[in-house]
């Protein structure tokens, strides 16, 4: 039965579940990587 904000993921592509691990490795390695830019300028200074 849905309800006002249920969330419906459908998906018929064969690369689906790829893209889903790539995008949980890009939402944690980008503050990773941020950090570490962030870290090698505050250190040359």
């Amino acid at each position: 039965r849905m309800r006002n904000r249920d969330l419906v993921y459908v998906s018929s592509a064969p690369f689906a579940e790829v893209g889903k691990v790539l995008g949980v490795f890009s939402t944690v390695a980008a503050p990773v990587a941020s950090g570490a830019s962030l870290y090698s300028v505050a250190r040359q200074r």
